[in-house]
C-alpha cells in the first residue's frame, strides 16, 4: 500500500499576526510514502536532503512512535511546488506530509489535532502548520495544547506571491528581531490585527489596508530583503491593492486583491517591472481543505 499526501503552501503572520495568523494557498507539495523491507529511499528532492535529515521522513519516524507504527524501511517519493526558503511553508509541507503519512498507516490520517499538536511541537509554532492541516485562514494559540480556529472570510480574495530569486533564513530573519518592543507597538499589534479579521469576517475591504500594517517583525525583517522597501510602497500605492505583508520570515510578499480585480497582476507587473528584476509573481487562491490524503 503506498500513501499519497497532498500539502498546500502556506503565508504566515498575515502582517501582524506574528507567530498566530496563516492562511492556505493554492501551491502544493505532495509525497507518496511506501513501506519497503529495509533501508530509506528518497526520490524527487535535491541530493543533500535525500538522507534520515530529510524533515519529511523525521516527522514520519515521529509520527509512527505517536501512533505506535513499527517499521524497517521507507521509500518516500516528493514531487515540490512550493520553492524552498521563501517563507510559503515549504518546511511545514513536510513536516505535516511526514505526519500524516505515519498516521495513515495506522488508519488515524483524518486526526488533524493530534496531527497539529505534533506538528506544532516539531515546528515551534503552528501559524505555518495550522492553516496546511485545516485549509483556510487560521489562528492559534499554543498553549497546554494547540487551539486552532478557521476565520470565515466573507469575501473572495486573490493572494499574489512576489518570491524574488534568493532565499532568507528563518534563522537569520528570527535573529534581527528585538526582545522586547514597546508598549505602544504591542497595543498596536494586537488593533491591526483585531480589525484584521474582524474585516474579513464582515466583508470590511476597507479595514484590510490598516489591518495589515505590522510593528513586531515586519520592519526589522524587511532591512535583510533586497527591494522590500520600494516593492512594499508600490503596493501601499495601489488603490485597488487591499493590503500587502511579508510571508512568513520572507522573503516572499504578499498582496491581497479582489477576486474581480482580474487585471491585478498585469497591473502590478507592470507598475514594478524596473524592482522585480528576477521575481517571480504568482496570483494564488485560498486552499480551504488542508492535506489530502489518499492511498494506491
Amino acid at each position: 500500500m503506498k500513501v499519497k499526501v497532498r500539502v498546500p503552501a502556506t503565508s504566515a503572520n498575515l502582517g501582524p499576526g506574528f507567530d498566530v495568523a496563516g492562511v492556505a494557498v493554492s501551491l502544493y507539495n505532495t509525497f507518496t510514502f511506501e513501506l519497503i523491507d529495509e533501508g530509506l529511499e528518497i526520490t524527487g528532492c535535491p541530493e543533500q536532503f535525500a538522507g534520515e535529515d530529510n524533515l519529511t521522513y523525521e516527522a514520519f519516524c515521529e509520527g509512527a512512535k505517536e501512533v505506535g507504527l513499527e517499521f524497517t524501511g521507507l521509500r518516500i517519493e516528493c514531487k515540490d511546488e512550493v520553492p524552498y526558503t521563501r517563507g510559503l511553508g515549504s518546511s511545514s509541507t513536510c513536516i505535516v506530509a511526514g505526519l500524516v503519512g505515519a498516521f495513515a498507516f495506522k488508519g488515524r490520517y483524518n486526526d488533524r489535532q493530534d496531527i497539529l499538536n505534533l506538528a506544532t511541537r516539531i515546528e515551534g509554532h503552528p501559524d505555518n502548520v495550522a492553516p496546511a492541516i485545516f485549509g483556510g485562514l487560521t489562528v492559534s494559540v499554543n498553549a497546554d495544547t494547540v487551539t486552532t480556529l478557521n476565520i470565515p472570510v466573507k469575501n473572495d480574495y486573490r493572494f499574489v506571491a512576489f518570491i524574488p530569486p534568493f532565499t532568507l533564513s528563518t534563522q537569520l530573519s528570527r535573529s534581527v528581531l528585538p526582545d522586547v518592543v514597546s508598549r505602544k507597538d504591542a497595543i498596536g499589534n494586537i488593533s491591526h490585527l483585531s480589525l484584521l479579521v474582524a474585516s474579513l469576517i464582515n466583508g470590511h475591504d476597507e479595514g484590510l489596508r490598516i489591518g495589515f500594517h505590522d510593528h513586531l517583525h515586519q520592519p526589522y525583517r524587511g532591512s535583510l530583503i533586497k527591494g522590500y522597501d520600494e516593492i512594499m510602497h508600490h503596493l501601499e500605492q495601489d488603490e485597488q491593492v487591499l493590503g500587502c505583508y511579508l510571508s512568513g520570515a520572507g522573503p516572499t510578499l504578499m498582496a491581497v486583491i479582489r477576486a474581480d480585480d482580474l487585471m491585478g497582476v498585469v497591473r502590478l507587473k507592470e507598475a514594478m517591472h524596473d524592482c522585480l528584476d528576477g521575481w517571480e509573481v504568482m496570483k494564488l487562491e485560498m486552499d480551504r481543505q488542508g492535506y489530502v490524503c489518499d492511498f494506491e
